[in-house]
């Protein structure tokens, strides 16, 4: 347990974050950064990730690199938006119901895949004008399996990664606050 813990009252379990204490925030946050907690929960994400069979790095990697030789984006910030907006599109999709995310997933991932094999194939015909024609539909071919072959299908973080960083994230948050419940006082 932290020196000084943070005194959080037991009605912070209902904040929103429009009624969300400011002060309480900034005093757990800077006990967290001070006792070293954050590079901690950094590590055991980062850990989580590349230990996951999942492989979602790769996955990540592979989804970047396709929309970058599509054409889909194509400067380093456009493809930092891009490649969020699907990790968030994916990630909430999986955690809308497991029995309609394994259906969303593979569609949304399936036509956005269809969408970069589309456009790779015709900027590869175009830039070839048609004497190697073969060799770019092949090229592209490799580009659908490498990009499609990462994962289920899907950029969402897995769950399982999830539920043990949220597990370190608690116990480093039980070390620096104390929730008063109002009990002690009798």
């Amino acid at each position: 347990m932290s020196q000084t813990p943070v005194k959080v009252p037991a009605s912070a379990a209902s904040y929103t974050p429009a009624t969300q204490d400011q002060d309480l925030r900034s005093q757990i946050n800077a006990l967290l950064i001070r006792e070293g907690h954050i590079n901690k929960i950094q590590e055991h994400f980062l850990h989580s990730l590349n230990a996951h069979p999942s492989n979602w790095p790769s996955a990540v990697q592979s989804h970047a690199l396709a929309l970058l030789r599509s054409g889909d984006v194509t400067t380093f910030p456009a493809l930092v938006r891009r490649v969020l907006e699907d990790v968030r599109h994916d990630t909430a999709a999986a955690t809308d119901g497991p029995n309609n995310n394994n259906n969303n997933n593979n569609n949304n991932n399936n036509s956005t895949s269809s969408t970069a094999n589309t456009n790779s194939n015709t900027t590869t015909t175009n830039g070839n004008n048609g004497n190697t024609k073969t060799n770019g539909n092949s090229t592209a071919a490799t580009t659908t399996t490498a990009t499609t072959s990462n994962t289920d299908g899907s950029l969402a973080v897995p769950q399982a990664v999830v539920d043990a960083v949220l597990k370190v994230a608690r116990e480093c948050l039980e070390s620096v606050c104390e929730v008063d419940d109002g009990s002690t006082a009798g």
